[in-house]
């Protein structure tokens, strides 16, 4: 296993790489994809991505998605029960992200062992329900493929620093919407926050900072489980997977 120093290092470099990865969420094949259902790209976001935690009750759903209200989450939620089953519109919505990676990272020539390194780190972490969606994307079936593989796992890594973030707001005493007025999100009335909005002062952006260095703490601690050479290698390859993920 890595030392914790350079699975910080690596925590770092592939940051942007791994918050990027939701690339697949509303690109026109997903969009076309949930179309077909009769979903628009928005519901399909939130039945897709929180489908895959299966059939659950409203309160599961909300505590698991945490930046939206209940009031913005839940009739994109229940749109979608009307016209599939969750795991219907979740199993569907995985086959966009695999779909996404093979369209977009076939040609990378390190989409092979990006892929190895990633589903070690996922095959590694069982969070269980301290991070419910990241729980329920890593019992998704993963593809044979590579570039299908990458993508599937890079969403899985998503949610996994996206629950430990959860933690650690919750470690510093930031409500989601303190936690997103600190950091300037635009999408503050997209998860159904009204103005007027927490007033940003010096100390909650302190405590901001604080929580997004305790995520990166625990997501260190994760990526540990890579040994020297795996940790390092992700690191290098992380820039050039970021570029396809950023187009």
């Amino acid at each position: 296993m890595s030392s914790m120093d350079t699975a910080r290092a690596t925590t770092r470099a592939v940051k942007k790489t791994v918050q990027a990865a939701g690339a697949f969420f509303f690109a026109p094949h997903t969009v076309a994809r949930g179309a077909e259902l009769g979903l628009d790209g928005v519901t399909l976001y939130v039945a897709g991505r929180g489908g895959v935690l299966g059939d659950v009750d409203d309160a599961a759903v909300v505590a698991a998605f945490h930046h939206f209200t209940a009031d913005a989450l839940l009739p994109l939620w229940q749109g979608g029960r009307k016209v599939a089953p969750p795991e219907r519109i979740g199993a569907l919505y995985a086959q966009c992200a695999r779909d996404w990676g093979r369209e977009h990272l076939a040609d990378l020539p390190e989409a092979a062992r990006l892929a190895e390194i990633t589903t070690t780190i996922v095959r590694a972490n069982d969070l269980g329900a301290l991070a419910p969606l990241y729980s329920a994307w890593r019992g998704v079936p993963l593809a044979d493929d590579a570039p299908a593989r990458l993508a599937q796992n890079l969403q899985t890594l998503r949610e996994h620093r996206g629950g430990l973030h959860v933690l650690a707001l919750a470690a510093h005493r930031l409500t989601a919407v303190e936690a997103q007025a600190a950091e300037a999100s635009p999408y503050l009335e997209f998860y159904g926050h009204t103005k007027p909005f927490p007033q940003v002062t010096d100390e909650l952006t302190a405590r901001r900072r604080a929580a997004e260095d305790t995520t990166d703490e625990l997501v260190a601690a994760a990526y540990a489980v890579l040994d020297e050479a795996e940790s390092a290698e992700f690191a290098a390859l992380a820039p050039a997977l970021g570029a396809r993920l950023a187009h």
